[in-house]
């Protein structure tokens, strides 16, 4: 039976339907003697409702379950270790994450199997790629495509369908509510960006894939709260593979054997498309790309399809991308190959690529007495790596500052990565917070700090992160660079558990350059 609660078209669960489908995927242990009907779904008692199933899932204290008790709360499926004095009827699964994404896709009718839905994974890229892919299919569909990404959720053409992201990849609840407003907005298609944590944390249990583009990998989100191990990370990001009908492979990224063997094995051979760089001393590819013009602002390449199975997609010649470095190539030409494979055509990806933006990426604003401002999310060192480098190498730098932190509780691994990076490539760096949540700045800027080896890079600390910005923009001559790094566009910094508003970065050195250049 449908409801048409918030407008979406939903399923109302009886009881015998959700034991049904724990027992189908062999996540129950016990079922309660009931047989109401369930009408919302909840992961937070903030969200509860009369009518709502509650989802008792990671740090879930007592009194959250008073609140939702006083809120009209119907039922809850728990962890065998959570224990509760209520009467309250209740499921104990023995995964509760992997059981709210079994239920959620079908309290929301199963919207995935209404879109052709590409996921995307890597360690850096995977927003890039994401708009890319969004842009190419707007172009084909005629703008009946969904996003889901780092930075915002788009479910249909309006803007009332536009979101602010608050994770990379949403929590299932989440996710397949917001599947649903697509498929109801009309929407054919949907690219998301999948996180390793998304498999940690069974996000994305039960969904499977059309296409899922692996970029690349290298070392991040190791740490107490994330994955203990880089092979536990790189576990998780291949677990891609493993719910995907066709894969999108770089030959260039690190670890290939290992991801390629873990593709063959998931995969058939002709499921599998490989790209690469222009390179002789890269592995066979399908598919290549080769840079023939760039500037700051944008890029020329051209595709190559190599082999029978290749000349397929029909997506050889020559393009013109609105993002500058060969990173962005790459990933562009991944979401050709994966567009591709869910209908789009060539027309479709030249304007795409000719037009994408990417809010808080690569955004350049150009000065008459401080020179270059950029304003990116690099955040690790592999992504301020290669900025710093596409700095160098497309201007004339007399002195390259940069300005970054690093998060809180989470990514701790990334501290050592941002140090090396900015050893590498800066002459100066302004050590500043992120989003420090329950730690001190002054001390993760510590730890960047002491990876900073290049005696020649000058160091400078200021915990306030305006004040860095500004102080680098004032000391910045009109043949300096200044980089501005991970924030991007953020309104918010995460400080003790709370959103902070924050001015973002970009408006941050809009104003004070104009304060300085009036």
């Amino acid at each position: 039976m449908k409801n048409q609660k918030r407008g979406l078209s939903l399923m109302t669960l009886t009881a015998d339907n959700i034991t049904t489908l724990l027992a189908d995927q062999d996540l129950l242990i016990s079922a309660p003697d009931f047989d109401g009907e369930i009408q919302h779904l909840a992961y937070n008692s903030n969200d509860v409702v009369p009518g709502t199933l509650l989802f008792i899932k990671g740090n879930f204290k007592a009194e959250y379950l008073t609140d939702a008790i006083e809120k009209g709360v119907t039922a809850i499926i728990a962890p065998a270790s959570f224990k509760h004095a209520t009467k309250l009827p209740t499921w104990v699964a023995d995964d509760v994450p992997a059981a709210m994404s079994i239920i959620a896709m079908a309290f929301y009718r199963y919207p995935q199997n209404n879109l052709a839905l590409i996921g995307i994974t890597g360690t850096k890229g995977k927003t890039s790629t994401a708009y890319m892919a969004y842009e190419i299919l707007r172009a084909y569909t005629h703008d009946k495509v969904a996003l889901s990404s780092t930075l915002q959720v788009i479910t249909g053409s309006e803007p009332q369908y536009h979101y602010r992201a608050h994770l990379t990849t949403p929590e299932s609840v989440d996710l397949f509510r917001w599947m649903r407003e697509a498929v109801d907005n009309g929407m054919t298609h949907m690219v998301m960006e999948v996180s390793s944590q998304a498999f940690k944390m069974r996000r994305v249990y039960g969904l499977h894939f059309n296409v899922g583009i692996f970029l690349n990998i290298s070392p991040d989100h190791i740490g107490e709260n994330e994955h203990p191990t880089f092979e536990d990370y790189l576990q998780h990001k291949m677990m891609l593979f493993d719910h995907s009908e066709q894969i999108v492979l770089n030959v260039d990224s690190d670890h290939f054997g290992e991801l390629i063997a873990h593709a063959e094995l998931m995969v058939h051979r002709d499921g599998i498309w490989l790209y690469g760089q222009e390179d002789a001393d890269s592995p066979k590819a399908d598919v290549y790309f080769e840079a023939t013009d760039a500037n700051l602002h944008g890029s020329v390449f051209k595709v190559r399809e190599v082999g029978q199975q290749a000349e397929h997609l029909h997506i050889k010649g020559e393009y013109t991308l609105d993002m500058p470095g060969d990173f962005n190539q790459s990933n562009a030409l991944a979401a050709m190959i994966a567009t591709r494979l869910v209908g789009a055509d060539a027309p479709a990806m030249a304007e795409g690529l000719e037009t994408v933006k990417v809010p808080g990426r690569m955004q350049v604003l150009n000065t008459q007495n401080h020179g270059t401002i950029y304003v990116d999310y690099a955040h690790n060192y592999a992504s301020i790596a290669a900025l710093l480098q596409f700095v160098r190498q497309n201007e004339s730098v007399n002195q390259l500052a940069i300005v970054v932190g690093a998060p809180g509780n989470k990514g701790v691994s990334r501290r050592p990565g941002i140090g090396k990076a900015v050893s590498e490539g800066a002459d100066v760096v302004y050590l500043t917070s992120d989003d420090p949540q329950y730690e001190d700045p002054a001390k993760i800027a510590d730890e960047i700090q002491a990876a900073i080896t290049n005696p020649k890079v000058t160091i400078y600390r200021e915990l306030d992160r305006t004040k860095a910005i500004t102080a680098a923009i004032q000391a910045a001559g009109p043949d300096d660079v200044v980089v501005l790094a991970a924030k991007g566009l953020d309104e918010y910094q995460k400080i003790d558990g709370v959103d902070t508003p924050y001015e973002n970065d970009w408006a941050v050195a809009n104003r004070i350059v104009s304060e300085l250049e009036r």
